[in-house]
């Protein structure tokens, strides 16, 4: 089908643009945003497409959806600022910040553990109501009363929401301040990026688009029984709920567009500077994107990390073999890399999940595609 691309792209970066045209051509989006700066300076920006279903409201520029785990990555950023000061210190125990976490046989989980899936709490269990996620104090006491699931051994397993209460809790006993509010005054502000996690006000909903499937999804995410066990240890909800979306849910409820996601990212790229502000060190960029493990992960296969961030493998590929990145639930991601100084980031409404395997995400294995033979000349 014919679509309008607004925005701009630099010419070298054409290929991009195109991608993303090809991806509505082929009838993948409803609605999407695609963006990169380059060196710290925006070089691509371009959204097309639709905010709603019915496609009565155009997606705008700014238009915001919810990024599910993409979201991690302004978890994470503001984590590191706190390991970056030295108020946070990657090989202790959790529980020298949050010491009712020491509980049910984890009191030798370290902070580093917690960054890279390894902290034994990927679920819950008993099991939880969807609404449980919005009281944070229920939450954090239901996670640190909890048995290691593993028996106390190291094992990489996706902690897809219970990432965001065990890093979120150690920020607030050591901030003062809730991830929410953190990221926003420490990054999001400062920085002017467009990304809330929890939305601020009601106001916001307005340029909110809506998610959904163009084809129902795939059973990647559950196709192993640990994973399985996972996913069900929290109900089903409604993710469209005011109640859900002011909620510090940080793991996965993040809001923004491709705009947001590359300029946050753009602080990886280049070291921790963002418009000659430092957020970060070059030491602790460098300490993320530093392999900490590989091993078989439950929900996508061999999977290297950082902390926190994907490394690329053929489970979890990457545009190129130095860059670091994260997405999210039916297709959004962040991309960053240090040795090109490209930071990436897309948004969009219609959800894919692949029966398989990550890579075989039609729009990001093209867009990962363009974008790395781009880089390749840069």
């Amino acid at each position: 089908m014919a679509v309008e691309i607004n925005g701009f792209c630099d010419e070298r970066f054409l290929p991009l643009k195109d991608a993303f045209r090809a991806n509505f051509e082929n009838g993948l989006e409803v609605g999407a945003s695609f963006a990169v700066t380059h060196k710290g300076k925006p070089v691509v920006d371009i959204w097309a497409g639709h905010a709603d279903w019915n496609r009565t409201r155009v997606w705008e520029k700014d238009t915001i959806v919810l990024l599910y785990s993409t979201s991690k990555i302004p978890l994470i950023m503001s984590f590191l600022l706190l390991v970056d000061r030295g108020l946070v210190d990657l090989d202790v125990p959790v529980a020298t910040y949050w010491p009712e976490f020491a509980a049910g046989g984890k009191s030798h989980v370290t902070v580093r553990d917690a960054l890279t899936h390894r902290a034994g709490v990927p679920g819950f269990e008993p099991p939880v109501p969807f609404e449980a996620l919005h009281d944070w104090d229920g939450i954090t006491a239901h996670i640190a009363a909890e048995a290691h699931w593993f028996d106390s051994e190291s094992v990489l397993c996706y902690h897809a929401i219970t990432y965001g209460f065990v890093l979120g809790e150690i920020i607030r006993r050591v901030s003062g301040r809730g991830p929410s509010q953190f990221f926003r005054e420490e990054i999001a502000d400062k920085a002017g990026i467009d990304l809330q996690l929890g939305l601020r006000s009601q106001a916001e909903r307005a340029r909110l688009a809506q998610n959904g499937y163009l084809n129902p999804p795939g059973g990647m995410m559950t196709r192993h029984p640990l994973a399985r066990r996972v996913t069900e240890s929290v109900g089903q909800g409604d993710w469209t709920t005011w109640e859900n979306q002011r909620s510090d849910v940080p793991a996965s409820n993040g809001y923004g567009n491709a705009r947001a996601v590359a300029r946050l990212c753009t602080i990886g790229a280049m070291g921790g500077v963002l418009d000659g502000v430092h957020y970060l060190s070059q030491k602790t960029v460098d300490e993320a994107s530093r392999e900490q493990v590989f091993a078989e992960e439950p929900h996508v296969g061999w999977l290297r990390l950082g902390l926190g961030f994907g490394l690329h493998s053929d489970g979890f590929p990457a545009p190129t073999s130095t860059c670091f990145h994260w997405g999210g639930y039916g297709g959004s991601f962040g991309i960053m890399d240090q040795a090109t100084g490209i930071g990436c980031g897309y948004a969009m409404n219609n959800l894919i999940v692949p029966e398989q395997d990550i890579a075989e995400e039609p729009r990001y294995w093209r867009m990962s595609k363009a974008l790395g033979s781009v880089m390749a000349g840069l």
